[in-house]
Formats: C-alpha cells, structure tokens, sequence
C-alpha cells in the first residue's frame, strides 16, 4: 500500500509540473514526498503493531 500511495503523489507531482502550477525540478519536489510517505509509513505501521 505504501508504494501505490507513493506513486501516486510522485504521478501527481509530475502533473503538477506539467501543467505549470509547480515550477524547477520535479526532483526536488518528489525527495521529500518520499521521505515524508517513510515516516508517515513507519509511524502507521508501529502503531498497528505495538512491540
């Protein structure tokens, strides 16, 4: 589930750029999507599983 929710705001931010709402590299935008969807995921997943 994490990477389909990953790929879709990656998807999402390349469209973004394609139609001008963003600007400067698309790169720079997806790096910290995708570090913030890691934690995001490890803070869910740790929750779901208390150790």
């Amino acid at each position: 589930m994490f990477f389909g929710i990953l790929l879709l705001l990656i998807g999402v931010v390349m469209l973004l750029e394609k139609f001008h709402i963003i600007y400067g590299d698309v790169w720079d935008y997806i790096v910290p999507i995708a570090l913030i969807a890691l934690g995001a995921s490890s803070i869910f997943k740790s929750r779901r599983h208390p150790e």
